[in-house]
């Protein structure tokens, strides 16, 4: 049986995991024929790639000088000899099932080109986070995708034939390469569906979230104004131009806020803004910045309400910031007005909270531990490494 599947993993100084996103590959549902499994080790130093080639003959591996993660990915898509593909961080997984439902879809759907599926957040020893949810946009993607990434990487199947006519991942890109190419899919007619179950796992590890924030913020702009500099672009696509730089700036605010740079994370929320001023008055607007402010798997509603004073004061300094600019004055009381309106629900829900008792505050109270041991980078290791 000729491969179905070729699942490319790029690899570089992730040895603690390599193993668990290699098993997760290897125990797919599918005949074992079906699945290629091609591990690109990007020049590690840590033994990683060992980790791999003790593995056997069912995982092919590649070695390449230093070349970052876009080069490593289109080195294993070259490789790569099945007509669907799947690009693999090498510290996720994807549970048993996932190759074999996707496929069954592309079979079920033969005019689609990407399908995708609904991801569960982990912590680096494996364990699920509270944040859950997913898009489930389907068809063409375009008007959507343009205001913010839709997938995980680690989601996505797509056809082979289709990455390498939109050109692979942009290897001049260190972040933002999987949204980049996505865009160029969807600009192609790249139609897309979705399985609305969480099949694959995302692992959220405290030193790889957002170190350089400021060179993902101009990642994600080079792949949108490659979108909006396309000519002929449909109406319904160019119309949400300044709903996609709000949303790119507003990203970027809670990056740098994340990190500790509040006069960057001022300035990006000023873009934003500038971009679509009247994100000001729109309470459901604001109310997604605050949830930006918390970290991946983390961001979910109980967690904001048990944030709900440092979100605040976050929130009232950026508003007051882009506030301070006089053009923006006839928008004030309307600005006000929309940051109770996002506030107010906080706290509602936080008093619901310490009024139900029992098990509701406990696990609230928990997962509140948790999202400070993340900030404070005092969680477990990881898993035991693999021989």
């Amino acid at each position: 049986m000729m491969a179905r599947v070729s699942v490319v993993v790029a690899l570089y100084n992730l040895r603690a995991f390599i193993g668990e996103a290699i098993d997760s590959v290897l125990g797919q549902t599918l005949p074992h024929e079906a699945v290629e499994l091609i591990v690109v080790d990007d020049g590690s130093t840590d033994g990683g790639g060992d980790v791999a080639r003790a593995h056997g003959a069912r995982v092919r591996c590649l070695r390449q000088e230093n070349r970052g993660l876009s080069a490593a990915r289109n080195a294993g898509l070259a490789a790569a000899g099945a007509p669907f593909v799947l690009f693999l961080d090498a510290d996720d997984r994807i549970r048993p099932e996932m190759l074999a439902t996707v496929l069954a879809t592309f079979e079920r759907q033969p005019d689609v080109g990407l399908v995708y599926t609904g991801v569960q957040c982990i912590d680096v020893a494996g364990a699920p986070l509270p944040q859950h949810g997913w898009p489930r946009a389907e068809g063409e993607v375009l008007d959507r995708l343009v205001v913010g990434n839709l997938i995980h990487v680690g989601a996505a199947v797509a056809r082979r034939d289709a990455v390498v006519a939109a050109g692979g991942f942009d290897e001049t890109l260190a972040s933002a390469e999987d949204w980049d190419l996505w865009l160029r899919l969807a600009r192609a007619g790249v139609r897309w569906a979705c399985v609305d179950r969480a099949l694959a796992e995302y692992r959220i590890r405290p030193s790889a979230m957002h170190q350089h924030p400021g060179r993902m913020a101009e990642n994600c702009r080079r792949a949108l104004d490659n979108v909006f500099a396309t000519p002929g672009l449909p109406a319904a696509v160019a119309d949400r131009r300044p709903l996609a730089y709000q949303n790119l700036h507003l990203r970027a605010a809670a990056d740098h806020y994340r990190a500790g740079d509040r006069v960057a994370g001022a300035r990006e929320f000023r873009a934003a803004v500038a971009a679509r001023p009247m994100l000001l008055t729109e309470p459901d607007t604001l109310a997604g910045f605050c949830r930006l402010l918390l970290p991946m798997g983390y961001q979910t509603g109980a967690l904001m309400a048990a944030r709900w004073r440092s979100l605040g004061r976050t929130l009232r300094a950026a508003m007051a910031a882009a506030l301070a600019d006089p053009g923006l004055a006839p928008l004030r009381w309307r600005a006000e007005l929309a940051y109770w309106r996002t506030i107010r629900p906080l706290l509602h829900r936080r008093a619901k909270a310490a009024l139900a008792g029992g098990r509701r505050r406990a696990r609230l109270s928990a997962a509140n531990d948790r999202l400070v041991a993340f900030e404070r980078d005092d969680i477990p290791t990881g898993p035991r490494e693999s021989p």
